[in-house]
């Protein structure tokens, strides 16, 4: 692994933050890409894309503060109350944290500049895709979110694991099937499915939340554990209910309406 990419005197660049910052220019590069196809404003997204990222970034340090307290409130002391902003020191981010905090930040402008909030969100799961692509090789190389020992030709030794023997690289796997859905996903914005507002974006979060469940089948890194599934699995299990239900209920309420029109042609 190379946790370290250069050393030049007192500073030090991550090979994990060098991916983040080539994941968040490919979203960008996606999102402004399918904001012309969908003939979207091109203003608002100029003018909210960082305050969107940045929504995103702190969102993700607070749940990861909140879940891992004890490495920050041992001594309460202002330089321990610093730390909290050093994500440079422990890269202590967490990912659905950092969902949550972009989809509320896209929501709020949206909202408040009377924007198509689905249509929006249609183009962000798409462009999140692809930054989660390389943010996933950057925890290859940083060596976190390692997978459990196998027997497979492609297995890895990671230094920082708790495993002696070669393991899943778990992040490779995930970069992979983020990019091919990043891919069937921008697809999807030829085929009608996308002329409904919405579609996208659950079928989206429904297919990433699915292959998030087996992936933490195979993790081999420490996590919180409930009723034997880890803390990941839950979370993931939940975005995939909420979408079935979704669906579910957008297809009832179509049905309703094309039975209403049927009604009154007739």
């Amino acid at each position: 692994m190379y946790p370290i990419l250069l050393e030049i005197g007192p500073i030090t660049i991550y090979s994990l933050w060098i991916f983040v910052a080539i994941g968040f220019f490919a979203a960008l590069l996606m999102m402004n890409k399918l904001v012309q196809k969908n003939r979207l404003s091109l203003k608002f997204i100029n003018n909210y894309s960082l305050a969107i990222f940045f929504g995103g970034l702190a969102m993700s340090r607070l749940v990861f503060v909140v879940k891992n307290y004890q490495m920050f409130f041992q001594d309460v002391t202002f330089s321990s109350f610093l730390e909290i902003f050093y994500i440079w020191n422990d890269k202590g981010l967490s990912p659905w944290g950092g969902l949550l905090g972009i989809s509320l930040s896209l929501l709020y402008f949206a909202r408040r500049d009377g924007e198509s909030i689905r249509k929006w969100f249609d183009v962000l799961s798409v462009s999140v895709m692809s930054a989660i692509a390389f943010i996933n090789l950057g925890a290859f190389f940083d060596g976190r979110n390692y997978g459990t020992e196998t027997d497979l030709p492609w297995g890895v030794l990671v230094a920082n694991s708790i495993y002696a023997v070669p393991i899943h690289p778990v992040q490779i796997y995930a970069a992979i099937y983020s990019g091919i859905l990043t891919i069937i996903l921008y697809q999807l914005f030829h085929h009608k499915i996308s002329k409904e507002p919405g579609n996208i974006t659950l079928i989206a979060v429904g297919s990433y939340s699915f292959l998030k469940i087996l992936e933490e089948f195979i993790r081999g890194d420490e996590s919180n554990h409930f009723f034997g599934f880890r803390e990941a699995q839950i979370f993931a299990l939940l975005a995939l209910l909420t979408t079935i239900i979704l669906f579910v209920l957008k297809m009832r309420k179509k049905k309703i309406s094309n039975n209403v029109t049927n009604a009154n042609t007739q």
